[in-house]
């Protein structure tokens, strides 16, 4: 019987494993379209614009990016943002240019969300991108916290006090900016 359930055991996992390896999702940003072309030579520019660091060691990192396909010289344009929740999760989700704005107005209306918000005793408000971002607020002990989620399979998240919202709007404010003065 232990050899069954060992055998079992083992089995479940390999498959799992092997599911996992061979779960390649397809891109859902313009930019992960482009960034995943292959045959040609693709140009990736970018700037860190800031690293966060959240509660419990996390953090996100902020980057303007510039992909260039040198076969054509097209441009496209868009915001990644790295996810650390540990040494060993983290995530990268991607935003297109013309995402940035619903981004910024998105985390605008959730930053000013409080429990008056339900009549109930909790409450969460989600914000979430094509690219598999997720950025919230939600109560905690009485208080609002927030937190930066990238991933579905295996997601990342960190996690900020209430007031660090204010400082990721910036954050990406500042790409967009870094952004509209090189896109031609």
């Amino acid at each position: 019987m232990k050899r069954l359930f060992a055998f079992l055991s083992i089995s479940i996992i390999v498959s799992a494993l092997a599911f996992a390896q061979n779960t390649k999702q397809e891109p859902k940003t313009k930019v992960e379209s482009f960034d995943a072309k292959t045959g040609v030579v693709i140009i990736n520019g970018f700037s860190i614009i800031d690293k966060i660091r959240g509660n419990y060691g996390t953090s996100i990192t902020i980057e303007a990016k510039e992909w260039t396909d040198a076969s054509n010289g097209k441009k496209e344009y868009g915001i990644s943002i790295e996810v650390v929740e540990s040494e060993r999760t983290k995530h990268t989700s991607y935003i297109d240019y013309d995402e940035i704005e619903s981004l910024l107005k998105g985390i605008e209306y959730i930053s000013k969300i409080d429990s008056k918000i339900t009549k109930l005793t909790q409450f969460q408000a989600d914000y979430k991108t094509k690219g598999e971002l997720e950025v919230s607020t939600y109560s905690n002990d009485g208080k609002v916290s927030a937190a930066v989620g990238s991933g579905t399979i295996y997601p990342a998240r960190a996690y900020f006090d209430f007031e660090d919202i204010q400082k990721i709007k910036s954050a990406l404010d500042n790409a967009k900016k870094t952004l509209d003065s090189i896109k031609v």
